[in-house]
């Protein structure tokens, strides 16, 4: 018992904050790539929903991947891209340098929120959203930096009925573990102009353990549809 109490006021962050993005900017470029490559392996189907949808879209010149880490679609998988100028974000300057150093593509070192960046024809990102302090401002840049489609994934749930997101800090990771709101952010939908059938929001299976995370959120932007 005592040492559940201590651990929750450890992980509040009451006796001292830890830096956010602690987790991957205290590791250096190989060890970061060996923990994405078996979360890549973990959620598998999630990434085979991703390649699926971009097969379809064939007017794509420019992509951005926003949380790029070390790398595992413009390294691993950079065929995906051949036919793209493909544009990678992440604020871990290990994580980028490894990536210049493994790839010829393009790479930012930045916090995404804050970073000015140019317009892409389809922006995504995949469980970044989990873990941002500011759910509905990384969203609604995403929007706004993508010309036509923006696909992101959130892996912690799929919650049609919380009414806010429901942000959780965890202090030895030094970031959030967010449950994300579709109610509040088809509000901001709403609120910047978007139309409905400009968006798509649902869910995919991706385990059957009976936990929160059988299940991912899937947003899918289209600008190129008109009313």
């Amino acid at each position: 018992m005592l040492l559940g109490i201590k651990n929750k006021i450890k992980n509040s962050g009451i006796l001292g904050k830890s830096p956010y993005g602690k987790t991957w900017n205290e590791k250096n470029g190989t060890k970061q790539q060996e923990w994405y490559l078996k979360m890549h392996e973990c959620y598998k189907l999630q990434h085979e929903d991703f390649k699926n949808y971009l097969k379809t879209k064939k007017d794509v010149e420019t992509i951005l991947e926003v949380g790029c880490g070390t790398g595992i679609y413009p390294i691993n998988l950079k065929h995906l891209f051949s036919n793209m100028r493909y544009t990678g974000i992440d604020f871990s300057e290990s994580a980028i340098e490894y990536c210049k150093k493994n790839s010829e593509f393009e790479f930012i070192c930045g916090d995404f929120i804050k970073t000015k960046l140019q317009k892409y024809d389809l922006v995504y990102s995949h469980a970044v959203v989990d873990h941002v302090y500011d759910i509905d401002s990384f969203i609604l840049k995403i929007i706004d930096t993508c010309k036509k489609y923006a696909y992101i994934t959130a892996y912690r749930g799929y919650f049609p009925d919380l009414p806010k997101h429901k942000m959780n800090w965890n202090n030895n990771d030094g970031c959030y573990y967010n449950d994300f709101s579709i109610r509040q952010i088809e509000e901001k939908f709403i609120e910047m102009g978007l139309k409905q059938n400009q968006y798509q929001i649902r869910s995919l299976q991706t385990e059957q353990i009976g936990e929160d995370t059988d299940w991912q959120t899937i947003i899918e932007i289209n600008k190129v549809i008109k009313e």
